[in-house]
């Protein structure tokens, strides 16, 4: 698969804490720049496939995303990086037992074009795509002292994410019942971080934890992100 081998299969006592803390955890250096580009090659086949019919469902392109759906339908490799036996363990793990390919899908951000994105937290934190797949009194539970979330997602960066150009969190909210909507009305910088990471690197993220894509500023180069969401069976 073009993986570094050497990376560990289980989350570490201090990434689990801190996962169980924020509600996710950066795992570094897990797929090789060969393999981030194979799988940004894949991307682009998919995305230029006129056959593929349903790549679209649900998520019409627009100038700034394009959303590739059902991605592990469209080539054999792209299943068997969704059971990739760093990352699958890791996931059985935070979601608390055997699990499903819930979701599958490619996500390519494009600058919006105008010059004005996103570097500062200040100006822009309220503006951003705050959203949730589950609440926490449904989607979440507690086993053994540690938090486990029944929808979970692994991002697979396939790009570099810079400043300005990384996946916003806001840390704790994954323990937080308060509706996404109120959260956004108080909404600063001192409650939300947005992640730098390089390609090949994995965010683990349960989506009980308000999060957002970014606005990429203009001039940014695409980014390509291939993200696998998992749930009990």
């Amino acid at each position: 698969m073009g993986t570094n081998t050497a990376v560990q299969t289980a989350l570490t006592p201090a990434q689990r804490y801190f996962y169980d803390v924020n509600g996710y955890v950066l795992l570094k250096g897990i797929f090789s720049p060969a393999e981030t580009q194979h799988l940004i090659d894949l991307a682009d086949q998919m995305d230029a496939d006129g056959g593929c019919t349903y790549k679209h469902d649900g998520y019409p392109k627009t100038p700034t995303l394009t959303v590739l759906s059902r991605c592990a339908w469209y080539h054999p490799h792209l299943l068997e990086t969704a059971m990739h036996p760093i990352l699958l363990p890791i996931i059985e793990d935070v979601v608390g037992g055997d699990v499903r390919l819930e979701e599958h899908q490619y996500l390519i951000n494009y600058s919006n074009g105008t010059g004005d994105g996103n570097p500062s937290q200040v100006s822009h934190v309220k503006d951003e795509g705050w959203h949730r797949g589950t609440a926490p009194n449904f989607g979440s539970f507690e086993s053994d002292g540690h938090y486990h979330c029944m929808f979970s997602k692994a991002f697979i960066y396939l790009t570099d994410n810079g400043p300005g150009e990384g996946t916003w969190v806001v840390p704790g909210s994954h323990r937080m019942n308060i509706p996404t909507k109120t959260l956004r009305e108080f909404m600063d910088e001192t409650l939300a971080t947005q992640l730098q990471s390089q390609a090949g690197d994995v965010l683990i993220l349960s989506e009980t934890l308000v999060h957002a894509g970014p606005q990429l500023k203009d001039g940014s180069s695409p980014r390509y992100s291939l993200v696998y969401g998992y749930t009990p069976p």
